[in-house]
């Protein structure tokens, strides 16, 4: 099925890239090209707040488990922690010797994760803003983390097409993953932790069963490189957005697509579903963000 989009949310001025739902489901944070961060109430499509403080692309952004904290990563080499109430800068978290592209909350907030062009990870004290480890085997740029939900293993994704795990306590190294055929842009756990997805410049999207780290499906179907992968809330769908401008929605199981979401003018660079695995958000080249009512488009498939 090919669907356009219910909601669309404008007024940056560049690329909306990195995307994250307040764990509540209320508000929607976006990193944009234009250095700045936008926080948008999903329900009257307003922007309730800009933060602003980089000073160069803002690429990623996540929201600690409570809602109180944002993280943002950045090509001006740093990841900085946000109070949300306030709109104050807490932390610039520096050490990265390369633009940052990639940041994760540990699932009990105490720490985060950062990867970068200089082809490291990075891991930091949240309270303090102070570097723990420094994760390195990556030979190319690291583009993406993720944090398991058990917070035992820390996954990223890089420009040499591995996905590698790591332990966050030791710093050490785990498992490498190799499938893809091109660089890696996203990779991302499901929330149960029995899977993780990696998309790529190869055209595909790849799941893994953890923690054997076994091929299970090969997701193909777009027509240009993936950027984003994002796990609904029940772990059965997946879905992906594509430099081809499309998202596509994915049953796991059957590695078939359910939906194509058409709609945005240039390349798709993030996706990420609401909490309650009801509604997606896209983020796009074409400066736009883009809400999508998928609990509403199985309705109307009955």
């Amino acid at each position: 099925m090919v669907y356009a989009a219910d909601q669309t949310l404008s007024g940056h001025k560049g690329s909306t890239t990195g995307l994250d739902w307040h764990p509540r489901g209320q508000r929607l944070a976006c990193g944009c090209f234009d250095k700045t961060i936008g926080i948008w109430d999903v329900k009257t499509g307003k922007r309730q707040q800009t933060l602003s403080g980089h000073t160069n692309y803002v690429y990623c952004v996540a929201w600690n488990r409570d809602g109180t904290r944002l993280a943002s990563a950045s090509y001006d080499q740093t990841v900085r922690v946000w109070d949300t109430t306030s709109g104050r800068e807490i932390h610039k978290l520096i050490g990265h010797t390369a633009p940052v592209l990639g940041v994760v909350w540990s699932p009990d907030g105490s720490k985060l994760a950062s990867g970068s062009l200089d082809k490291s990870v990075r891991v930091w004290g949240a309270a303090e803003g102070r570097n723990l480890h420094v994760l390195k085997g990556h030979t190319h740029f690291v583009i993406s983390v993720d944090w398991s939900p058990d917070g035992k293993r820390l996954a990223s994704g890089g420009f040499d097409n591995t996905v590698k795990l790591w332990d966050p306590v030791t710093g050490k190294e785990t498992r490498t993953l190799k499938g893809h055929t091109g660089a890696i842009e996203m990779v991302s756990w499901s929330h149960d932790g029995t899977q993780l997805a990696s998309g790529g410049r190869d055209l595909t999207a790849i799941v893994w069963a953890m923690p054997a780290g076994k091929q299970l499906r090969v997701l193909k179907g777009h027509t240009r490189r993936i950027e984003s992968v994002s796990w609904r809330r029940n772990d059965l769908q997946l879905a992906t957005g594509s430099q081809d401008g499309t998202v596509k929605v994915w049953n796991v199981a059957t590695a078939q697509t359910l939906h194509t979401l058409t709609g945005h003018k240039k390349p798709v660079r993030g996706v990420t579903w609401s909490p309650d695995g009801k509604v997606l958000a896209s983020g796009s080249d074409d400066h736009s963000i883009k809400l999508w009512d998928m609990a509403r488009r199985v309705r109307n498939q009955k």
